[in-house]
């Protein structure tokens, strides 16, 4: 595959800056974890294995990588890989004070990352009966596929979020005939609103662009079991209720 070329002067800005705040994302998830290991009433665990949901943290801005494509992952760690590269030689010729961190992922992880979320989308997303039932949750909706162990509509696939910072949860899938590490990807799905997605609970988030994001903590919540049965809904509700622990917590479906 054919990447841009570097443009050598803009991007040393432009990567300088992105490093620094990338460290700044950092610390603050740390500390963000830190002051939230003491804990309040009522509480969910995330999957990202970095800290404890409650209704005082769940906006709480926390760093992570977001992707709708495989493109889209190969052409931000391509980016990413040549500002290292830049930076890497500014802190050998003694201009960077502090060694660069490399990028957490390489381009050939993308290809596997991506299918893990689609197959975590495939198992999570909630199947509706009628599009109309589908549509009223807010998201735009697709058909089932035809292998699906459940038929009907279901929220369309709107991308992932990943967290390989602070202490990252991994995932494996067999890929190309061999077991593959990635991380665990955390799906949203296309809200019928513009600049929005939609999480597995309900929640709306504005849509940003790809690569390293800031997201609110509420993002790493693991989607819920999808039920089985015909129109296996439950599993994208609770937009009207009030606070994210409580209600999410005595549910584990949102409260619907």
């Amino acid at each position: 595959m054919a990447y841009p070329k570097p443009n050598s002067q803009p991007l040393q800005i432009r990567s300088i800056y992105r490093q620094q705040l990338h460290n700044n994302l950092v610390l603050a998830a740390v500390f963000a974890s830190l002051l939230a290991g003491c804990g309040g009433p009522s509480s969910q665990t995330s999957n990202s294995g970095s800290s404890t949901i409650t209704d005082q943290n769940a906006d709480e801005a926390i760093p992570a990588v977001f992707y709708e494509t495989t493109e889209q992952c190969e052409a931000d760690i391509t980016q990413q890989q040549q500002e290292y590269q830049v930076l890497l030689e500014a802190h050998q010729q003694n201009q960077l004070a502090q060694p660069p961190a490399p990028p957490v992922m390489q381009v050939e992880d993308c290809g596997p990352q991506m299918q893990a979320a689609l197959q975590e989308h495939d198992r999570t997303a909630p199947v509706y009966s009628s599009l109309a039932d589908c549509q009223a949750e807010g998201v735009q909706c697709e058909t089932t596929p035809a292998n699906a162990e459940t038929n009907g509509y279901r929220p369309a696939y709107g991308g992932t979020y990943l967290y390989p910072y602070g202490s990252p949860s991994f995932v494996y899938l067999n890929f190309g005939g061999s077991n593959r590490s990635v991380y665990q990807p955390h799906t949203v799905f296309r809200s019928s609103q513009p600049g929005q997605v939609v999480t597995p609970f309900g929640r709306t988030v504005p849509q940003t662009g790809s690569g390293p994001v800031s997201v609110p903590r509420h993002t790493s919540v693991a989607a819920p079991t999808r039920p089985t049965g015909t129109a296996a809904r439950g599993t994208i509700t609770g937009r009207s209720s009030q606070g994210f622990g409580s209600t999410y917590k005595s549910t584990g479906t949102g409260g619907k």
